[in-house]
C-alpha cells in the first residue's frame, strides 16, 4: 500500500453524520467559548476553509483536519460541510493530520511535544524524518521530547503562564524536580526573560554549557516564527488559486526559502 496522498482537487459537500473523527493523536479540548464564537461566525459567513477528509469507503469519511470547524458547524446547525477528499492510507492520514496541526501556531509546547512523540513512538518516524517533515532541527525535536518529563503540576504552570518551548527546554535541564519548581516560580514571579532564565539555569548547573552559545541558539529557534509566516503566505496563495511552490534548504551557514509561482496565461 502506498503512502502517497492523492486528492480529488475539488470541494464536496458532505453530511456531518458521514464524517468520523479520529481518536488519535490525543487532542486537547476546545473551550465552549471558543467553539461558540466560531459557531456564530459560521452561521454568518459559512465555513471559509474546507475540512480535509479521507475516503474510507463509499459514502463514509474520516476527518483529517478541521475538528474545531466541524464541531462549530454542528453547533451552528449545519447538516453538511465543505470538504476536500484525500485518498490515502490510514497511516498517511494520521501523519498529515499531526503535521498540519503542528504547523499551526500553538502557545502550548506540551501539545506540540505530545504530537511529536506520537509521530516517533506510534507512527515510527525517526527523529531525523520528524525534523525534516516539520522543517526544524533535530535538536528542536529532541527538546520537545525532553519537556514531556515535566511533572503534571509543572506542565500546568508553564501552559497557564504561556511560557514557550525556549523556557521549557532550559528549565528541564535542572534534574532536581523540587529545585526546578522553585526556579519556575521565580521565572513567573519576576517575569524573567528567556535569556535571564538561561543564565539562571547556567549558574545552577555549574556552568556546564556556554550561555552565549545558548543565546545564539535561541535566536536561531525564533526563526521558526518566520518560517511559519512564510508557510502561511504560500498556503494563502494556494487557496487563492495560485500555483505556489515553496522550497526550503538549510545548513550551518544559512536558511534559504524560495517561492516559485507559475504565471497564469
Amino acid at each position: 500500500m502506498t503512502d502517497r496522498v492523492k486528492t480529488e482537487n475539488k470541494i464536496a459537500l458532505i453530511p456531518v453524520f458521514r464524517i468520523n473523527q479520529r481518536s488519535q493523536p490525543p487532542r486537547r479540548g476546545y473551550s465552549r467559548k471558543e467553539l461558540s464564537s466560531l459557531s456564530r461566525s459560521i452561521e454568518k459567513n459559512g465555513i471559509l476553509q474546507p475540512l480535509i477528509v479521507r475516503d474510507v469507503s463509499f459514502g463514509e469519511y474520516e476527518l483529517i483536519t478541521g475538528e474545531r470547524r466541524l464541531r462549530a458547524a454542528v453547533m451552528a446547525g449545519l447538516t453538511s460541510v465543505p470538504c476536500i477528499i484525500f485518498h490515502c492510507s490510514q497511516k498517511q492520514s494520521a501523519v498529515y493530520s499531526i503535521i498540519e496541526n503542528l504547523q499551526r501556531d500553538d502557545p502550548d509546547p506540551f501539545a506540540r511535544a505530545e504530537a511529536i512523540n506520537f509521530l516517533i513512538s506510534d507512527i515510527g518516524f525517526s527523529v531525523e524524518r520528524t525534523a525534516r517533515q516539520l522543517g526544524v532541527s533535530e535538536k528542536t525535536v529532541l527538546n520537545y521530547l525532553k519537556i514531556l518529563n515535566f511533572s503534571p503540576s509543572e506542565k500546568n504552570v508553564i501552559t497557564e503562564q504561556g511560557l514557550s518551548i525556549l523556557y521549557a527546554s532550559e528549565l528541564i535541564k535542572i534534574s532536581d524536580e523540587s529545585l526546578r519548581k522553585k526556579i519556575l516560580e521565580r521565572v513567573v514571579e519576576e517575569s524573567l526573560s528567556v535569556v535571564e532564565t538561561s543564565q539562571l539555569v547556567f549558574e545552577l548547573t555549574d556552568g556546564k554549557e556556554d550561555p552565549h552559545s545558548r543565546i545564539e541558539k535561541f535566536i536561531i529557534k525564533d526563526m521558526r516564527l518566520f518560517s511559519n509566516t512564510i508557510q502561511h503566505v504560500v498556503t494563502t496563495m494556494r487557496r487563492a488559486g495560485l500555483n505556489a511552490l515553496l522550497e526550503h534548504t538549510e545548513d550551518d551557514g544559512y536558511i534559504e526559502y524560495k517561492i516559485r509561482i507559475t504565471k497564469t496565461k
